[in-house]
């Protein structure tokens, strides 16, 4: 894992290389969450993600069905919800919106707040302008109705829209869920790897031998390895002779004859013989760590099409809300009536 000169991990953005911090956080210009440099193999910060975000997603969801089941009472008269008082359903949609949208969903704010902190609007500027307006709208019209001029109103009440908050934001945060278990399977296969190196090895030194840490193995050490002990290190052997299974490497189950001067990979397996390998290769040198390495760079990096819809992105967000403004000025000055109800109604919808 790459560390800074005191040895704290440093954690960058896929798509923002540029970013970088010594603890894990999020991305002040695009939201997405940090990612060490390399992997170490700990996916515990992973794993808290995962729950947190599964918590959210099911109690949103809990709570934001019955939102939508409220809402849509008209259009599902089999359930015979439109028997509830027009009073109670719209409190009902009220009381049961609030956690969706500002516990489930909160995380939406605080990275629309840094994106406009930092001057970098991203997807959740939109999510956040989207889902807070609808929301707030509504929930001003339940708790202060009489605000509300006719102009504002349907039918003689004003619009709701909570149904329209709690499923944007119970679908983005199962997005989030679903990237945080892809980002955890990846961590898994990248430790499954790092668990294939030897963690001792034999060091020969001066007629005599020890066991030590592979961590505390220099270039140049000499290292015995037994029948059955994986090889600590990448070198070149020098004494005896063997087999060594290096299927975790290639792929094929045949053993390799080994004598003196050949090369021997670190974490492959010694089959028949003894041997004593001079070591050429280690930490970040290996050809293990080489592996990791790559699939950690597989794992962060993003296609050129990726790349290319994040600068469209930059452009692409202001570009909404202004068209969002647009909208609601068209609305209120040439629409139908109620003009303003109409304005707010499409102005939202082309924020979300």
């Amino acid at each position: 894992m790459t560390k800074d000169p005191v040895g704290k991990v440093i954690y960058t953005c896929p798509m923002h290389p540029d970013v970088q911090s010594d603890k894990p956080g999020d991305c002040p210009k695009c939201g997405m969450r940090l990612e060490p440099k390399n992997a170490s193999g700990d996916d515990s910060a992973e794993q808290k993600d995962i729950r947190a975000l599964g918590r959210k997603f099911w109690i949103g969801l809990a709570l934001g069905v019955p939102v939508v089941l409220l809402a849509l009472s008209e259009m599902i008269p089999a359930l015979k919800l439109e028997l509830i008082p027009h009073h109670v359903s719209v409190w009902l949609q009220f009381i049961l919106s609030t956690p969706v949208i500002l516990w489930s969903g909160g995380f939406f704010f605080i990275k629309a707040w840094a994106s406009i902190v930092n001057r970098s609007l991203n997807m959740f500027t939109l999510i956040a302008l989207g889902v807070g307006a609808s929301y707030l709208y509504s929930a001003a019209a339940v708790v202060f109705p009489q605000i509300f001029p006719e102009s504002l109103k349907m039918d003689g009440k004003p619009a709701l829209y909570f149904e329209a908050a709690v499923v944007i934001t119970v679908l983005v945060i199962l997005g989030q869920y679903l990237e945080a278990r892809a980002r955890l399977q990846t961590g898994q296969a990248i430790k499954a790897l790092l668990g294939l190196a030897a963690k001792n090895a034999h060091r020969v030194w001066e007629g005599k031998e020890d066991d030590v840490a592979v961590e505390n193995i220099q270039k140049g050490d000499w290292l015995r390895v037994r029948p059955g002990e994986k090889v600590p290190l990448d070198g070149v052997i020098v004494e005896g002779k063997s087999t060594v299974d290096e299927s975790m490497i290639s792929g094929e189950p045949m053993p390799v004859a080994k004598n003196i001067g050949d090369n021997v990979i670190g974490a492959t397996v010694n089959q028949t013989g003894t041997f004593v390998m001079k070591t050429e290769k280690i930490g970040a040198e290996t050809l293990l760590s080489q592996i990791v390495h790559m699939v950690s760079e597989a794992q962060r990096s993003r296609a050129p099409i990726q790349k290319l819809a994040d600068q469209v992105a930059g452009y692409f967000v202001p570009v909404v809300i202004l068209t969002a403004v647009a909208t609601f000025i068209v609305w209120a000055v040439g629409g139908p009536e109620p003009k303003l109800a109409y304005a707010l109604v499409n102005a939202i919808a082309v924020l979300i």
